[in-house]
């Protein structure tokens, strides 16, 4: 356990528990990936079954030790649940944790991915965690601890591993290269570190990949030309741009990611993260990288942008990367409309600027000049723009303009109402006449059909009447109910005019077809 980095918490339940005698009969290890729950599950094996144990510091030389540790150990049983998922495998399982171990004190059990198994599977196993032989011992881990169901979390005893810190990774990385006599570049390790987001298995595979490449003397360019790998200088190169709106800038930097869109979009949220804590937690934060190299950049941009405005492109970073799961095969093109997106300069603006900005343009009654003096000196202020009025339905009556006379307020009216009401329309250009005696209309409809007379009554269909003949006409007119002739017409196709399509007989086809301005077809 003193060899595991970066969990100390863990370890020292697990040690307490060897040592007090209060070891559990299942434990269930969950984290990020890289950060150590198969090791950890592994050495408590040893930890188990050492022939000095059971003891927090094991031999590593006795049998069980190295069976352990080279997966010869026929007590040791490893299964990755990805592969066996399958009721039927852990009934077999549960069928020989009954055996006792064959020379080992505890038959030790890993489970490897275990949110893997299927819900049949995970209740075979409900009732051997329930009441588990004396010798056995279950070990899980898993990366997704919330699929894993309640009632096998209830009988494990859950222990959390964290990402580990770039520090610990950078040390254990300069212990490996200097046992190895490798003699990396400056700041190489430290970009390892950072690249390898919290997994300590990341950092080692980077530094793998880096040693076949560049061999024992790599530098941070040799990091680079590996590709999908960006650095912090990049990094703050490309937010640079993109805080300057310097939008050509960005499209250029961003072929040399070509297959590594995710992973930039983690280094930029992990850069701005760092911004963020400067603007809310102080430049003093501990929180924050201890070397001044790393922590100016951070500063200054934590001074021009606020923390509302870092957090806002932080979440569509997060957003964009939802996207790119969403539509795989075009991550490039959801990470360059983005940081475009962010590049525009209203999107550096703080927030009290901008709020600023809007109480001048109200104070001044949206004249240009308020626009103007209330821009940012570093920017130019945008041209003032006039508002466009919305073209008229008609044209209403005005002090200049003879008044309409109401044949011509009713055809600007169906005009105006088809518009988002067709049917409706349709229907009154036909069977409607249109009356106005001072503020006050009439609509009269002759010869209706049953289905008709539901349409022109309903109280939706006359408030919209209502509101569109008060449009058109330039003042307000009341509109009463519309009046209908007692000289009905029937439905069916003998009572429809010539060329005229039959309505609907049931009330909601005709709803529907007024509100999308439809024609309802009886089909053969």
């Amino acid at each position: 356990f003193a060899d595991v980095i970066g969990q100390e918490v863990v370890t020292r339940v697990l040690v307490g528990a060897i040592e007090e005698g209060r070891i559990g009969h299942a434990y269930l290890f969950s984290g990020p990936r890289g950060t150590g729950k198969t090791t950890t599950a592994r050495i408590l094996a040893r930890c188990l079954n050492c022939v000095r144990g059971p003891t927090a510091d094991p031999c590593g030389e006795c049998e069980h030790c190295l069976g352990i540790e080279d997966g010869s150990d026929p007590d040791l049983i490893e299964i990755d649940a990805a592969t066996h998922t399958g009721v039927d495998h852990i009934r077999e399982l549960r069928e020989q944790a009954a055996y006792a171990p064959m020379r080992a004190r505890t038959k030790v059990y890993i489970i490897d991915e275990v949110h893997m198994l299927s819900k049949a599977a995970f209740n075979a196993l409900l009732k051997t965690l329930e009441e588990p032989p004396p010798h056995v011992c279950f070990l899980f881990a898993t990366t997704e601890l919330h699929k894993v169901i309640a009632t096998v979390v209830s009988r494990c005893q859950v222990l959390k591993l964290a990402p580990l810190a770039e520090s610990a990774i950078a040390a254990r990385l300069e212990a490996i290269f200097d046992k190895e006599n490798v003699k990396p570049g400056p700041g190489v390790v430290q970009e390892i570190a950072r690249g390898a987001r919290g997994g300590m298995r990341d950092a080692l595979s980077l530094a793998d990949k880096l040693l076949a490449l560049a061999g024992g003397e790599p530098t941070l360019d040799d990091l680079r030309r590996l590709g999908g790998h960006t650095g912090a200088r990049e990094l703050e190169d490309l937010l640079a741009m993109v805080e300057a709106g310097d939008k050509a800038g960005v499209l250029r930097a961003l072929p040399d990611h070509e297959g590594g869109e995710s992973e930039l979009v983690a280094g930029l949220l992990g850069h701005l993260r760092l911004s963020l804590l400067a603007a809310y937690c102080g430049t003093d934060s501990p929180l924050l990288p201890a070397g001044e190299e790393e922590r100016a950049p951070v500063l200054e941009r934590a001074k021009r942008l606020d923390g509302p405005r870092v957090e806002l492109w932080m979440q569509e970073l997060l957003h964009a990367r939802e996207r790119m799961r969403t539509f795989p095969g075009q991550e490039r093109i959801v990470l360059e409309l983005t940081l475009l997106d962010l590049a525009r300069p209203e999107t550096t603006v703080p927030v009290e600027e901008l709020a600023a900005r809007v109480e001048a343009l109200d104070a001044g009654g949206g004249s240009s000049d308020a626009a103007a003096s209330a821009a940012p000196s570093s920017q130019a202020a945008p041209p003032a723009q006039r508002e466009i009025p919305r073209p008229e339905a008609a044209p209403a009556a005005s002090p200049d303009r003879r008044p309409l006379s109401p044949r011509e307020i009713w055809n600007a009216f169906l005009e105006k109402l088809a518009e988002a009401h067709g049917g409706l329309a349709q229907l009154l250009r036909r069977h409607g006449h249109l009356t106005i005696d001072g503020d006050r209309a009439e609509i009269r409809c002759e010869r209706l059909g049953p289905s008709e007379r539901e349409i022109v009554t309903a109280k939706r269909n006359q408030s919209a009447c209502a509101r569109v003949l008060a449009e058109v006409a330039g003042r307000p007119i009341e509109l009463a109910p519309f009046r209908l002739d007692e000289g009905e017409k029937t439905d069916g196709p003998a009572a429809t005019p010539p060329g005229e399509t039959p309505r609907p007989k049931d009330e909601f086809t005709a709803e529907v077809a007024d509100l999308f301005g439809g024609v309802v077809e009886d089909l053969p």
